[in-house]
């Protein structure tokens, strides 16, 4: 049987877990600190500076060819 005690226990182990593993914190740059702690707040940061890379060149293309349209 479960106890009280039981449940209380896989609660707080969860929401350690997802806490440490899932939660993006503010103040360690919107990553976990699990990643942080791995090393990998680098990768991370890096993958996202891309994506914006990409996604302002997306724009950047979008608005020439609507220039283009106009005239």
């Amino acid at each position: 049987m479960c106890s009280v005690l039981d449940d209380a226990r896989k609660a707080v182990t969860d929401y350690v877990c997802h806490y440490n593993e899932t939660r993006l914190h503010i103040a360690i740059g919107y990553v976990t600190p699990a990643t942080k702690l791995a090393g990998g707040k680098k990768l991370v940061f890096a993958a996202r500076d891309a994506k914006l890379e990409g996604a302002r060149e997306q724009r950047r293309l979008k608005r020439e060819l609507a220039r283009q349209i106009v005239t």
